[in-house]
């Protein structure tokens, strides 16, 4: 049996079979990467599918979307976090200073930034990386602790956080 891709055509797999003539469909990850990436209310599907708070960003640093569970997290509607930077969507105080988010000294040392950047240009993916987060105002931040993970998505990463200030 053969698996093609019933997008492209493209061949996924053989396996032994008695009839080799057999053909099954499905959808190679490029094409199914762009089925989604095209039809956003398929992607605000697929994202809430996740069973952990997720935001997709841009390699600016820019929050795309998000699933339901990210906007439970944050406190905020989708319309409050898409296209807005993720230190203002996460609050982080040192978005507050002049400059604002990923422009001050202290972004420098963000492992948030840091880490989405990182998956954005290699393309490689971080898996459960020891995160701090300061709220509230520069002079009297508050830490939050959690785990972030990134993969790449096309032009995007997908950042999931992990912790149980998040109730994640």
């Amino acid at each position: 049996m053969i698996q093609i891709c019933a997008w492209c055509g493209t061949e996924l797999s053989k396996c032994d079979s008695p009839v080799q003539e057999d053909i099954s469909y499905g959808i190679c990850l490029p094409c199914a990467n762009n089925v989604i990436i095209n039809v956003p209310n398929n992607l605000h599907d697929f994202l809430n599918q996740i069973s952990v708070p997720v935001v997709l960003m841009s390699y600016e640093g820019v929050v795309k979307t998000a699933n339901q569970k990210a906007c439970a997290m944050l406190g905020k509607d989708l319309s409050c976090i898409e296209e807005n930077l993720g230190g203002d969507v996460f609050e982080c105080a040192y978005g507050l200073l002049p400059g604002g988010c990923g422009n001050t000294y202290h972004c420098a040392g963000c492992v948030i930034r840091n880490t989405v950047m990182d998956t954005h240009l290699t393309g490689n993916a971080a898996r459960r990386v020891p995160a701090t987060l300061k709220q509230s105002t520069p002079d009297n931040p508050q830490e939050i602790k959690f785990l972030i993970s990134t993969e790449k998505f096309r032009d995007y990463v997908i950042l999931k956080i992990y912790g149980e200030e998040f109730g994640a």
